[in-house]
């Protein structure tokens, strides 16, 4: 009688526990993005000291090195608006250091992302792009040189728009 009792209560015991196990032993990755989303919503709701508390604990996470530039990305814009909140410059300065290695771990993938923000995430994308400058596409200083001849094709400042226009 305990025997079948046992059988029919194994298959039971293995539903209730297994989602405990998955739950607790979920991969690190996956546990980061839920992380993420979870500090995404704290910032939804102005609670910046959860979300400071979860984006920190993102960061402690030996896998961060692991995470792919989208995650990286976000992470970067829930520190932005924890320091546009708080005021604070190590929030900047960790936001600005994830823009970087978004771009670094996978340039089109970091591009893809900020271009495709929520529209109340463009300050915060601008200004990470000041901060940090353009990574997806650097400055070059020799292509903004005028090139000598262009200036002799341009009208000089007395001539009228008209005779500036003729051949």
């Amino acid at each position: 009688m305990k025997r079948s009792l046992l059988i029919y209560l194994l298959p039971v015991l293995a539903l209730l526990i297994l989602p405990l196990l998955t739950a607790c032993g979920g991969s690190a990755s996956g546990s980061a993005i839920d992380d993420i989303r979870e500090a995404e919503d704290a910032t939804a709701l102005g609670d910046m000291e959860v979300a400071k508390s979860v984006a920190s604990r993102v960061l402690s996470s030996k896998n961060l090195s692991d995470m792919p530039a989208s995650q990286l990305a976000r992470l970067s814009l829930v520190y932005m608006q924890i320091a546009d909140s708080t005021d604070r410059e190590s929030s900047i300065a960790q936001a600005t250091d994830l823009y970087r290695k978004a771009f670094a771990e996978n340039p089109d993938s970091a591009a893809a992302y900020y271009a495709d923000v929520h529209p109340d995430m463009y300050p915060y994308v601008a200004m990470l792009k000041a901060l940090v400058g353009r990574i997806d596409n650097p400055y070059n200083p020799e292509a903004d040189s005028i090139d000598e001849d262009a200036h002799m094709h341009l009208p000089e400042p007395t001539d009228s728009i008209t005779s500036a226009m003729q051949p």
